[in-house]
């Protein structure tokens, strides 16, 4: 299975799941998901289907620790075999979604937590380094993983001791930590999407992708969108999932939007209600409120009401996937630093319209500077 989303745990203590996006950047708290006090790593996903959460497991100390993003729930439980005391880094189910597999430290040997039974096989040591995440191929099944201090791309064979070694030297820039007290500057999420494109988050939020679709590893790996992901100056811990490939650039470079709605009205064919909505961009950076010339854009907004949600609007590209809408512009520009334009979008969302919002609410919209 794949989403439009992955899933990153953010904070070292009292540790909260955030969903991220990685094509406009958009990293929010997953909603009813308690924090949990004692931090946790090594997580891993599994998959129940196209239209549900994943239900996630991680690791905290010798306890297995169980997130249903869906129901809103996190619980924890002792795992038989695996010993407390140790600090865990890397974690992944395997592509069954039967079994976590968890590393430490070098000297440590790692284990396999049966999530079921939830008791564990010690496996054998990492190897050394400063690695803080790994993720299976979705072709050919290999653990990958990235060393923060130089970069270099890893395989994680479990049937090896040591199980690190590298593929290729200095492939993506040293990772950097965060601005809280006490982050590696290491690559705490590492994923896939489905077609082999490999993503590696560091502790501060930097997002960089390599192209591993192939037979051959490049030289260098490209770090996207423009900035970092905002999780609020907190230290990325560790991340799980598998996206859905998209065909349009990432940007996390955010600027004001504003939204009016003009008016809603009943629609026959499919049933429902339309929206109009005049959504304005202005070319000023979201977070320090400088103004920034912006010659392309794109919005973004959540649309889940339900299946055959549409919109449109004219004289942009407008793609649709797993929930979201991505609002592009087709042309070069010119936006003058501080300066406004405005954009009239239509929504029709399926259903009884006598039940549905007067006011649809664009849940998650943002824009951002694609140039």
């Amino acid at each position: 299975m794949t989403h439009r989303k992955v899933y990153l745990a953010v904070g070292r203590t009292n540790t909260r799941i955030y969903r991220f996006d990685p094509i406009d950047g958009d990293t929010r708290p997953a909603k009813n998901v308690l924090a949990y006090k004692a931090g946790y790593t090594a997580m891993g996903a599994q998959y129940r289907g196209d239209d549900k959460e994943p239900l996630l497991f991680a690791v905290s100390g010798n306890r297995l620790v169980t997130i249903d993003v869906e129901a809103g729930t996190v619980s924890d439980a002792p795992v038989d075999g695996l010993p407390s005391g140790l600090t865990w880094y890397d974690g992944d189910m395997d592509p069954d979604g039967k079994s976590l597999l968890v590393a430490g430290d070098p000297g440590a040997p790692s284990y396999t937590i049966d999530v079921v039974a939830r008791t564990a096989t010690a496996g054998h040591h990492p190897g050394s380094g400063r690695w803080d995440d790994f993720a299976h191929h979705p072709k050919d099944g290999r653990l990958i993983s990235v060393e923060g201090d130089n970069g270099d791309l890893l395989h994680i064979d479990p049937r090896k001791d040591p199980m690190r070694t590298v593929l290729k030297r200095r492939v993506f820039p040293p990772a950097e930590a965060s601005r809280s007290g006490g982050s590696r500057r290491s690559y705490s999420a590492t994923f896939f999407d489905s077609v082999g494109l490999f993503y590696a988050v560091d502790s501060a939020g930097n997002v960089n992708r390599l192209d591993l679709t192939g037979d051959t590893v490049p030289d260098r790996a490209e770090r996207i969108g423009h900035g970092k992901i905002p999780v609020d100056g907190l230290e990325v811990m560790n991340g799980a999932g598998r996206i859905t490939p998209m065909p349009i650039a990432p940007s996390y470079d955010e600027i004001v939007v504003t939204k009016k709605l003009n008016g809603s009205w009943q629609n026959y064919d499919p049933q429902g209600r339309v929206y109009s909505y005049e959504l304005t961009i202005t070319a000023v950076d979201k977070a320090d409120r400088r103004g920034k010339a912006t010659s392309r854009f794109r919005i973004s907004f959540d649309l889940r009401a339900a299946h055959g949600a549409k919109a449109v609007a004219s004289g942009v590209d407008v793609t649709y996937a797993d929930g979201k809408v991505y609002i592009d512009s087709q042309a070069d520009q010119l936006l003058e630093a501080g300066s406004s334009r405005p954009i009239a979008v239509q929504i029709t969302v399926p259903g009884d319209p006598a039940t549905l919002p007067a006011e649809y609410p664009l849940d998650g919209l943002r824009a951002t500077r694609l140039a």
